[in-house]
């Protein structure tokens, strides 16, 4: 199933910062005082390692990436057969997992190659924590701290994995023995302290090494509403983007949504008992903490939701299974969650549908682009001059809300794409780029790239002889218009 709906997503090409990470992968794997937040090390040799193979051809990328996505769907199915879920549910976590958020994740088939291993990891590791409490061989508690630390070492997302590991541990641990005496509180704590220990000494190498602190200094509300958000984007799928379009209002949709999560989780807890109950608000607590990372450390953004949407899916597989235990109607309880599942499913592959059509516009530009300035330049003299013209940082893409109301969200293009993609290209010239724009800085369609300019100092850097100057025409992605310096046809570059 995630071959089939996800296939279109391999004709996106190259984007934003995809050429950028190729590029930074080809050396200075150690300068560590110019990372951010993450140490990046091991995503460098992978990526490097790619490259060599594949080169500047997307499509391996992509495969290789949309295989890591559906083998975390798998590994969610096996994280819920360890915890006991019935084997439907099992299925359905699996395919809420693999399509949550919308399958943002299969538009980022480069740049979310750390994150989406670092949750291989976190699952493959929560995974060896229950077979660990079920089995007790010591293999398996080395196996969950070794998928840990390489979480950790993979992506910053990876440093929340002891406290995933505590949560999930609390409700695995005997807490009787031979169903008479309790055991002491620190009982079966050891794992966990080796487990944040490594957190800690990886925080540590972090600070001597100079990489820079994953917290952005955003204000507490901002953090909060961050958090709030994610959650509502896990559990509705992205629906509450399209619900506040037509409600017109973000604050009146988010409370609404809020209230009706609240009514559904307090009801699901008060249906359960016992060991369901313990298992669901473990569930709950696990997805919580998945959105921690992003909400002290970042923003909202949709690619940030695919961590936290592989626990969201386990707590609806979870809250499913509610409806089977008072509803005493058999076949009705079943076309519930039949209705339910499809309902899901079918949005999701409609949002899919609806924002790939968005990135496909925007690889066009990009692919044109690279094309243009290819066909004219197939070799890069030295002391060449690129000038890039109106080149979009992003194109504005309409959502389809309600009638007059306009809201736009960004899909990157050419930001910290095209000079690294021409470097990788013309691997033994030197390439110098300059972007400049004519067009307002934001026209409503596209925002382009570079300092202001005027038709007059451009017709000053056509004056020179080692100056090529490309320009991009909004309103088709094929228009780009391209001429060297002193030229005769130069001046089509200024209409």
């Amino acid at each position: 199933m995630g071959a089939l709906v996800f296939y279109p997503a391999l004709r996106v090409g190259f984007l934003g910062d995809f050429a950028g990470d190729l590029w930074g992968s080809q050396g200075h794997w150690l300068n560590f005082a110019a990372y951010q937040w993450n140490s990046y090390l091991p995503a460098m040799v992978l990526y490097s390692g790619l490259y060599k193979i594949f080169h500047l051809s997307p499509l391996p990328y992509q495969v290789v990436h949309l295989s890591l996505i559906i083998i975390n769907a798998w590994l969610v199915y096996i994280l819920a057969q360890g915890l006991k879920l019935k084997p439907w549910q099992c299925w359905v976590a699996g395919l809420m997992a693999l399509f949550n958020s919308a399958g943002f994740e299969a538009y980022y088939w480069l740049s979310t190659i750390p994150k989406t291993l670092a949750t291989s990891f976190g699952l493959i590791a929560l995974i060896f924590l229950n077979r660990f409490r079920q089995q007790g061989a010591l293999v398996w508690g080395w196996g969950y701290l070794t998928m840990v630390t390489l979480g950790f070492a993979m992506e910053s997302t990876g440093l929340i994995l002891p406290l995933l590991g505590l949560i999930l541990d609390t409700y695995l641990r005997p807490w009787r023995v031979s169903g008479q005496e309790k055991t002491s509180l620190l009982s079966g704590l050891r794992l966990h302290l080796w487990a944040f220990g490594l957190a800690g000494s990886f925080f540590l190498m972090r600070y001597l090494l100079g990489i820079k602190p994953y917290a952005e200094n955003l204000p507490i509300f901002s953090k909060v509403i961050t958090f709030f958000r994610s959650i509502l984007a896990t559990f509705f799928h992205g629906l509450q983007d399209y619900l506040w379009l037509a409600v017109k209002g973000i604050p009146l949709t988010a409370g609404i949504l809020i209230s009706l999560l609240s009514i559904i989780l307090l009801l699901a807890i008060h249906v359960k008992q016992g060991e369901e109950r313990k298992r669901f608000i473990t569930l709950l607590l696990l997805w919580v903490a998945a959105c921690l990372p992003h909400t002290i450390g970042s923003h909202f953004h949709s690619r940030y939701l695919y961590f936290p949407g592989i626990f969201a899916a386990l707590v609806l597989a979870d809250l499913l299974g509610s409806f089977r235990l008072r509803v005493y109607a058999r076949n009705f309880t079943w076309l519930l969650i039949s209705l339910t599942l499809i309902g899901y499913l079918t949005f999701d592959f409609y949002a899919f549908r609806k924002t790939l059509s968005s990135y496909l516009i925007a690889t066009q530009i990009y692919d044109a682009g690279i094309k243009k300035i290819r066909t004219y330049l197939p070799e890069m003299p030295n002391g060449t001059r690129l000038v890039l013209v109106d080149f979009p940082d992003c194109i504005n893409m309409p959502y389809n809300g309600h009638p007059g109301y306009r809201n736009y969200y960004p899909v990157l293009v050419y930001r910290n794409a095209l000079p690294f993609q021409l470097m990788l290209l013309y691997r033994e010239q030197n390439v110098s780029v300059t972007f400049l724009r004519l067009s307002p800085s934001n026209d409503g369609s596209f925002s382009p790239l570079g300092t202001p300019s005027s038709p007059e100092q451009l017709a000053k850097l056509l004056a020179a002889p080692q100056t090529v100057i490309c320009r991009y025409l909004p309103g088709n992605p094929e228009q780009f218009v391209i001429a060297r310096g002193a030229s005769t046809g130069a001046v089509s570059i200024l209409k």
